[in-house]
């Protein structure tokens, strides 16, 4: 039992240094801000997901996420006519609320951005495998009010009970259009 609790542990915090702006080390001394700002002076944010910045309250971290609202994509989309244009399908998908999320491990940008699907108070992932036995799935909460965030990998067990989580903290700060 201790093995197999280890052997998760493990894995759970190779998938975290890899997949998610959670704290990693910094040996170059550059911060999640810094690697952010040398982004912005060379134009390359990618995607569309960025309407917030979001920054973990631990100023050593080398990672930060982009997040962007569906309805900002599709108010957008509908202010200059590109939204009718759209597969009826595909329309019907930019109707629902998700919100985008792309993050950058020390200025890297992730292969893709991740969707999260409303739930109740907070938005989360499909839940996927880490391993043979270990679903997890993301989960995001932020207050809109404050732009304060908790974003948690949570564990789940094989019927997709919850088991327990790995978050972190922070803040996110609004863009420029």
């Amino acid at each position: 039992m201790k093995r197999a609790v280890a052997l998760i542990c493990l894995m759970v915090a190779v998938m975290l240094s890899i997949q998610i702006p959670l704290r990693g080390q910094n040996s170059a001394n550059l911060t999640a801000r810094d690697y952010f700002k040398e982004l912005i002076a060379s134009g390359g944010l990618e995607g569309t997901t960025k309407k917030y910045a979001c920054f973990q309250d631990d100023p050593n971290a080398d990672s930060f996420f982009l997040l962007g609202e569906s309805k900002s994509v599709r108010e957008s989309m509908l202010a200059d006519g590109t939204f009718n244009r759209l597969p009826g399908e595909t329309q019907e998908l930019m109707k629902k609320e998700f919100l985008t999320v792309r993050g950058y491990p020390k200025g890297i940008p992730w292969r893709g951005e991740e969707f999260l699907g409303k739930d109740e108070s907070s938005w989360i992932s499909d839940a996927r495998m880490l391993d043979e036995s270990t679903p997890i799935r993301i989960r995001l909460k932020v207050d809109w009010q404050t732009l304060r965030y908790k974003y948690a990998v949570e564990l789940l067990n094989l019927d997709s009970t919850y088991r327990t989580e790995v978050a972190s903290f922070g803040r996110c700060e609004q863009l420029p259009a």
